[in-house]
């Protein structure tokens, strides 16, 4: 009798983007304090709902499959990368309003954010960064930001205050170190993860992806043509998948 496979990081991230994130996201509406990050351990399926910092300390624990059902959107919750205990990191950028990426490219990091958040039909994001918009998409367009040479992105889903994206920023609590190897720290509050490895979308994919959805944001309807990988440092590793629709994701593992 053969066992079933054994799953992968690529078999979880196509299920966070098929229903899990909506599921987690029903998770945060139905708890009474704020979750700012979920994890989800890739051997076991088991969820870690991890509380913002001021909230109760108490991390809660569920089976994948006793998850609210996939009903809504997935809010502003993006998949950060995998961490050192092989979990997947989940981050609600909801919970944490200003939040800064911090690498020697920190628009690679930041365009898989990207990518994922335009998933959810009701956010538009704005940006002063040539290198994050999409060309002259209504959903994720370059605009002129106040408040001095920092680079930045702002996340806008209807339901205020907006979370604000900085690139090599000022440290605050809430920030995501990424490594020249692709390995990296996120910290949420008093909440620290060490991350194996940093999902990102390099520049060949992202120019690629651009050309595609400049003018409408969404992907290309029936488009035959390959889709352009997204790579995750180190690049033999997941990808970021983009939007759904016409840009199927590929995923591989290298481990």
């Amino acid at each position: 009798m053969t066992e079933p496979a054994a799953v992968t990081v690529a078999d979880t991230v196509r299920w966070l983007h098929e229903e899990g994130l909506v599921r987690l996201a029903g998770v945060g509406e139905r708890s009474l304090h704020p979750i700012a990050a979920f994890t989800i351990d890739v051997a076991t399926g088991m969820v870690g709902a991890h509380p913002a910092s001021g909230a109760s300390s108490d991390v809660s624990t569920f089976a994948a499959d006793d998850l609210p059902h996939p009903v809504g959107s997935p809010k502003r919750l993006v998949i950060v990368g995998v961490t050192t205990s092989e979990s997947m990191l989940v981050v609600d950028l909801a919970a944490a309003l200003t939040i800064s990426i911090n690498a020697d490219q920190p628009e690679a990091a930041a365009r898989s954010w990207v990518l994922q958040l335009l998933l959810n039909p009701e956010i538009t994001i704005s940006t002063n960064s040539a290198e994050v918009a999409i060309g002259n998409s209504p959903r994720c367009r370059r605009s002129f930001i106040p408040g001095g040479g920092a680079t930045i992105i702002n996340i806008d889903d209807m339901n205020p205050p907006l979370t604000t994206v900085t690139l090599n920023g000022a440290d605050g609590p809430d920030h995501l170190d990424v490594e020249p190897d692709g390995t990296g720290e996120m910290y949420l509050g008093s909440r620290f993860w060490s991350l194996r490895q940093v999902m990102t979308v390099g520049d060949a994919a992202w120019s690629e992806l651009v050309d595609r959805m400049s003018g409408t944001g969404e992907p290309p309807a029936g488009s035959n043509e390959p889709p352009p990988t997204a790579s995750v440092a180190p690049p033999a590793g997941a990808v970021a998948p983009p939007p759904r629709g016409a840009l199927a994701p590929e995923l591989s593992e290298g481990r």
